[in-house]
């Protein structure tokens, strides 16, 4: 995988142009007591609107732990997918909100639901450096090598983004270390590539292989020295 700036699949929704939807304004303004009384009165917990967009969804990207936990005892399906196929977990993970997290999760939310850019919840938390519900995620059943559609894993982004902590969290829960993106390029080729020393010295205390090529034919030392890393130059040439 190359040096590139991973765009996140989900964002947090703007809810300007659904302001005639009561129960999302009620929800965007996280007035409890008026999403109460609509849903009293027959709104439905599980409709959708622009992108599949959900009430739970909506709720979870506030951050407000009451509003989820109203939607949920009112009924709200906690794995409906928008249109990017997202769930609410999803938006929870990459935020950090770890209370909602767990009740989601507590709810039967299935951590390992893909969105159209093959990102689980954990994806979403590795990228984003969210130790606490990686964690959460990976005890309740969540695919630690979970593929993205560029074939990169959870453990492939938190290399990337160097949030070594998560890293190595998942490295030691069985994290692939020799695992091949679409470029057939590995951890330790990302480390080569950005000069991620740190990244470099964790890696190689689980044995990646330093025979692997890319797509171009090059190995991590090679891509070290051709973009002038001294460091873990002298640290690959060293094993």
């Amino acid at each position: 995988m190359k040096t590139k700036s991973f765009i996140i699949a989900l964002s947090l929704f703007t809810f300007n142009s659904i302001y005639s939807q009561k129960i999302f304004k009620a929800i965007e303004n996280q007035d409890l007591e008026k999403v109460n009384k609509l849903l009293e009165k027959g709104e439905n917990v599980n409709q959708q609107i622009e992108n599949g967009l959900t009430p739970l969804f909506s709720a979870a990207a506030t951050g407000n732990i009451k509003l989820v936990e109203l939607l949920i005892n009112k009924g709200a399906n906690v794995n409906t997918q928008l249109k990017n196929n997202a769930i609410a977990l999803n938006i929870v993970s990459q935020e950090g909100y770890t209370n909602i997290a767990e009740l989601l999760i507590k709810n039967k939310a299935n951590p390992n639901l893909k969105d159209i850019n093959g990102w689980t919840a954990l994806t979403f938390a590795a990228r984003n450096g969210k130790f606490d519900i990686v964690k959460m995620l990976v005890e309740n059943n969540a695919e630690i090598d979970s593929k993205a559609k560029d074939n990169a894993t959870p453990f492939c982004i938190a290399i990337s983004k160097n949030n070594l902590n998560i890293a190595e969290y998942l490295l030691k829960k069985g994290a692939n270390v020799n695992n091949l993106d679409k470029d057939n390029e590995t951890p330790i080729m990302y480390c080569a590539q950005s000069g991620n020393i740190e990244g470099a010295k964790l890696l190689l205390q689980y044995k990646p292989d330093l025979s692997i090529k890319n797509k171009d034919g090059k190995t991590a030392l090679e891509i070290a020295k051709e973009n002038n890393h001294s460091e873990v130059t002298k640290l690959l040439e060293g094993i």
